[in-house]
């Protein structure tokens, strides 16, 4: 004879351990899977700084190994940045773009010279009066290292420790160019000028053509990796940042302001 075997269904309590069990699993697993996404596009942004860092070398070696000078302006106040005159170089315009940037960004409006206030381009989707209220975000992720200005093009012989000296660094910023002056400048959620796309961190292409991972703090001290000589002292006092004021802006002193300067959460 035939035995048939009856199912009984799950009881409440059985659910809501089975939806528990889940709910942990979930909490446990999407921050590594996160982790594991953001990690890919740190990398995805390491390339694209890489491939903009060889463009600058390529550039050097074509122009008596001078360096493109951060912007040039024409007679009637606009300017062209660095980033048109190694565009040949790449001839990619979406390397321009990190993968963690969290807006939508137009860079290619930096290819050419526009008609912003000081000649200061701006984005192909605002209007001039939008850029003027500060309504304005980056076009474009990537930035060349301002304490190495010079009118002309900075030398390569100027660099006198180049596996040390930062060349090209990520921003949020509309500015084609960022130095230790905009360290402190307007922190919220998402950093200042200087982002921290990357886990609190960000990606650092250095003269000598390489690309790391660094916390913000760790390219001020112990190294200082702002200026060709690794000598921590500001070369400016433009920006009104209270750490490029006389004798603060010098030595230990430069080094213990900036660090301040830093929130601990990007530190």
């Amino acid at each position: 004879m035939k035995q048939e075997f009856k199912w009984k269904g799950f009881t409440l309590i059985e659910l809501l351990v089975v939806i528990a069990i889940i709910a942990i699993l979930a909490a446990i697993l999407f921050p590594v899977f996160a982790q594991a996404r953001e990690k890919a596009r740190t990398i995805s942004c390491a390339s694209n700084m890489k491939q903009i860092e060889l463009a600058r070398q390529m550039y050097v070696q074509d122009y008596d190994e001078t360096y493109p000078a951060n912007r040039i302006f024409t007679p009637n106040g606009q300017h062209v940045t660095w980033r048109a005159v190694v565009m040949p170089y790449i001839k990619n315009e979406q390397l321009w773009i990190c993968p963690s940037a969290p807006w939508s960004y137009n860079e290619f409006s930096w290819m050419k010279a526009g008609n912003g206030d000081d000649g200061c381009l701006q984005d192909g989707n605002m209007t001039r009066q939008d850029w003027q209220n500060n309504n304005w975000h980056s076009l474009a992720n990537y930035a060349d290292n301002g304490n190495l200005f010079d009118p002309g093009g900075p030398s390569l012989a100027s660099v006198q420790y180049p596996a040390t000296t930062i060349d090209v660094l990520e921003t949020r910023d509309f500015w084609p160019d960022l130095g230790t002056w905009t360290i402190g400048w307007n922190y919220n959620a998402n950093g200042g000028s200087l982002p921290f796309w990357h886990n609190t961190a960000g990606n650092w292409a250095f003269a000598d053509g390489h690309v790391k991972w660094m916390k913000l703090a760790a390219t001020i001290a112990p190294t200082f990796m702002w200026n060709p000589d690794n000598d921590p002292n500001e070369w400016s006092n433009w920006g009104g940042d209270p750490c490029n004021q006389g004798s603060t802006g010098q030595g230990a002193a430069f080094v213990a302001c900036l660090l301040k300067e830093i929130p601990p959460a990007y530190r």
